[in-house]
C-alpha cells in the first residue's frame, strides 16, 4: 500500500510516449561503517548503528572475542613493603581510582525494525554525502569477467548449516562496485557487524591477493539455498550495485534485476541513482523457510528503509516493504522497478549479424490494470528512447516476463535465457492513482540492461514528506497461473512496400495466442474473432486462423497509415461470440 504523509501535492501526469533522450546508468554506493580486519567470519562484531557515534555513557560495541592484555611484571620486595605501609584511606582511594580506570563492559546492540527506520528519517534530515569512493588501480581496473574469478570461499560461508538451509556469501569490491557496504548480521536478536576481510575470497587468475590493497569494505552479499535438490547449494537472491537486486526460482538462471527505487529515471535533468549503504540480515533458526533482510537506502534527495522477506521455491517470493523519507522534492519517483535487457527478438532483428535467434532477458511487460483488464506489451529495442505510460488506479500488478522458453529460439549455452525468471510486482493495499511507466532504451550490445518498468505514483514527493509502500515480487517462469486467458506468445512484423501511386504501403502484424480455453473453442472457430483497433491509421485484412504446428491460433492485420499521423496505439484481443479469451495484446507503431 502507499501512504503519503504531510506535505502532498497533485502531479501533473505527462503522458509520453516518444521522447528521445539518451540516458545511462552509474553505479554508486556506501562508505561502511566497521572495517576492523578477520580472517574469521565468525568473529562478528556488534556494530552501534546510531548515525553518529554515541556518547561514552551509552552502549559501546562490545569484543566478541576477550582483549589479551600485557603480562604481568612480578612484584618486588620494595613494592610489597610499600604496599603494606599504605593506610586503610589510601587503600580505599587506589581501589576506587584502578575501578574508574577498568574498560567499561559493553552491553550488546540489540536489533529493532524500528531502527533502520530511525536511521532513515535522521538520514534525510542530514546533508548527502556521496558515497562514491575511489577504489586501488588494482580493483578499479578489472574488467567484469576478470572481476567475476574474485569469489567468495564457500567453506567460509555464514550460518550453521546444522541449523539453517541458508548461507550467506559476499561480494568484494572491484570493477563498477566502488562503494563499501556495511553487512550486519543479527543473530539472537544482536547486531554483529562483519568486519572486512581479504581472506574470505579467491582471487582466481587476477593476479591480485588480499595483500594488494588495504581494507575496502564489502560491495554486497548474495543468498544460498538448496533450490534445485536438498544437497544444492543454488543462488537465491543477490544484492550488489547500487540499489538492484536479483532473485531465483527452483531451475532458474540469473536474469534481470529489481530495484529498490528509481528516481526520474529518462528525466531531462538526469537519473539520480540511489544506493544501499547498509544491510542488516537476520540469521534464520532450525527450521525456518524464510529469511529476512533489511536494508538502508540513501541518495541526493531520497532516504529509504527497506524490509525483505525472501521466500524460496520454485516461485521464489520477496515481500517489500518500504519507508521513504524526502530530503527534497522529486519529479517522478519509480516504485518497484523492473530492469530487463532487450537486444531482439522475433519481430525484427535490425542488423544484429548473431548466431541465435533472439537475444532478451524479458520478452513482455504484462499489467493487471485495477479495471481487471490483463494487457501484454512486446518490448522493444528502439531506433530512440520510447517510453510508454499506462494510466490506471490500484493496479493489481504488473512485471517484465520471460515467456519465451524454447532453447532453439535462443541457442545459448552461457547465458540461458530460457531459463531466467520474469519477476511479478504485486502492489499491497491500494496505491492510487498513478501509471505503469515502460522504458525502452536504444542498445548495441547486451550488456545493456536497457528496459525499466515500474509504477509513478500521480501524487508527487515533496521536501520533508514521507511514503509508505509495500509489495510483493515473485520470481516466475513464463507467468503462467497469473491468469486463465489466453497468453500472447508471439508477435511477428513485416513492411509491405508500396504497390502503386493510390497504395501507401502497410504494415503487417502476425501474432500468436495460446493457452486458456483456446483448445476447447477452437473447434467453433467460425464464431472465434478477434477484436483488433489502431488509435491511427486503417486496419485490414484481419484472419484468424488455428495454428496446428504451435498450438492455439494465429491473428493476422494490416496497418494502413491513411493520413498524417506518425504513431498510432494497437490493441488485439480474442473472443468467441462476446466471451473474451485472451489477454490484450498492445503496441505503439510509428509509421
Amino acid at each position: 500500500m502507499t501512504h503519503h504523509f504531510p506535505r502532498r501535492t497533485a502531479l501533473v501526469l505527462k503522458h509520453v510516449l516518444l521522447v528521445a533522450i539518451a540516458t545511462g546508468t552509474v553505479v554508486f554506493g556506501t562508505p561502511l561503517l566497521a572495517q576492523a580486519q578477520s580472517n574469521d567470519p565468525a568473529a562478528a562484531q556488534p556494530a552501534n548503528t546510531d548515525v553518529a557515534p554515541a556518547p561514552a555513557s551509552e552502549a559501546q560495541v562490545k569484543p566478541v572475542a576477550p582483549v589479551a592484555t600485557p603480562d604481568a611484571q612480578p612484584a618486588t620486595d620494595n613494592d610489597a613493603t610499600a604496599a603494606s605501609e599504605q593506610t586503610s584511606e589510601e587503600q580505599v582511594d587506589n581501589a576506587d581510582q584502578a575501578d574508574s580506570q577498568k574498560p567499561a563492559v559493553s552491553a550488546p546492540v540489540m536489533f529493532d525494525p524500528a531502527m533502520v527506520i530511525e536511521r532513515a528519517r535522521a538520514l534525510a534530515n542530514a546533508p548527502f554525502e556521496n558515497p562514491h569512493r575511489e577504489l586501488p588501480d588494482a580493483l578499479a581496473n578489472l574488467s567484469s569477467d576478470a572481476y567475476d574469478q574474485i569469489r567468495f570461499k564457500s567453506q567460509r560461508a555464514f550460518f550453521n548449516p546444522d541449523n539453517s538451509d541458508f548461507s550467506l556469501e559476499l561480494f568484494h569490491p572491484g570493477n563498477m562496485y566502488d562503494v563499501p557496504v556495511a553487512i550486519n548480521l543479527v543473530r539472537d536478536g544482536e547486531i554483529q557487524v562483519i568486519p572486512f576481510s581479504a581472506g574470505l575470497f579467491d582471487f582466481g587468475k587476477t593476479g591480485l591477493s588480499g595483500n594488494d590493497f588495504s581494507t575496502q569494505g564489502y560491495a554486497g552479499f548474495r543468498l544460498r539455498y538448496p533450490l534445485s535438490n536438498v544437497g544444492s547449494s543454488d543462488e537465491l537472491t543477490r544484492f550488489l550495485g547500487a540499489s538492484y537486486f536479483r532473485l531465483q526460482g527452483e531451475g532458474q538462471s540469473i536474469g534481470q534485476m529489481a530495484r529498490g527505487l528509481a528516481i526520474d529515471l529518462a528525466g531531462p535533468t538526469g537519473e539520480e541513482i540511489p544506493v544501499f549503504r547498509e544491510f542488516w540480515i537476520v540469521e534464520p533458526k532450525k527450521g525456518d523457510q524464510t529469511i529476512t533482510v533489511y536494508g538502508l537506502l540513501d541518495s541526493a534527495r531520497v532516504t529509504g528503509a527497506f524490509r525483505f522477506e525472501i521466500n524460496p521455491g520454485t516461485r521464489s517470493q520477496a515481500d517489500v516493504k518500504a519507508n521513504l523519507f524526502f530530503r527534497d522534492g522529486v519529479e517522478k519517483i519509480g516504485i518497484a522497478p523492473l530492469n530487463g535487457m532487450f537486444l531482439f527478438g522475433e519481430q525484427r532483428r535490425r542488423s544484429f549479424d548473431d548466431y541465435r535467434g533472439e537475444v532478451h532477458s524479458s520478452d513482455g511487460l504484462l499489467i493487471n490494470n485495477g479495471r481487471g483488464e490483463w494487457l501484454w506489451r512486446p518490448l522493444d529495442n528502439p531506433v530512440h528512447l520510447q517510453m510508454s505510460s499506462f494510466l490506471d488506479e490500484n493496479p493489481i500488478g504488473f512485471g517484465l516476463l520471460q515467456r519465451d522458453r524454447n532453447f532453439d529460439h535462443y541457442q545459448d549455452l552461457e547465458r540461458r535465457f530460457d531459463r531466467q525468471p520474469g519477476y511479478w510486482v504485486t502492489p499491497k493495499g491500494n496505491w492510487g492513482k498513478g501509471h505503469v511507466e515502460l522504458v525502452e532504451i536504444p542498445s548495441p550490445s547486451e550488456t545493456n540492461d536497457n528496459i525499466v518498468a515500474y509504477w509513478v505514483p500521480e501524487t508527487k514527493p515533496v521536501a520533508g514528506g514521507e511514503m509508505e509502500i509495500e509489495y510483493s515480487i515473485t520470481a516466475t517462469r513464463d507467468g503462467g497461473g497469473l491468469h486463465d486467458l489466453a497468453q500472447a506468445t508471439d508477435t511477428r512484423i513485416m513492411r509491405i512496400a508500396s504497390q502503386g501511386d493510390d497504395d501507401a504501403g502497410r504494415t503487417r502484424f502476425v501474432l500468436n495466442f495460446a493457452g486458456g480455453d483456446l483448445d476447447y473453442f477452437i473447434g467453433d472457430a467460425k464464431n472465434m474473432r478477434a477484436d483488433v483497433s489502431a488509435s491511427e491509421g486503417k486496419i485490414e485484412n484481419i484472419r484468424v486462423m488455428p495454428d496446428s504446428e504451435n498450438g492455439g491460433v494465429r491473428v493476422f492485420f494490416d496497418l494502413v497509415n491513411d493520413g498524417e499521423a506518425r504513431s498510432s496505439n494497437l490493441r488485439v484481443f480474442l473472443l468467441h461470440k462476446d466471451r473474451v479469451l485472451s489477454e490484450t495484446w498492445t503496441m505503439p507503431w510509428v509509421f
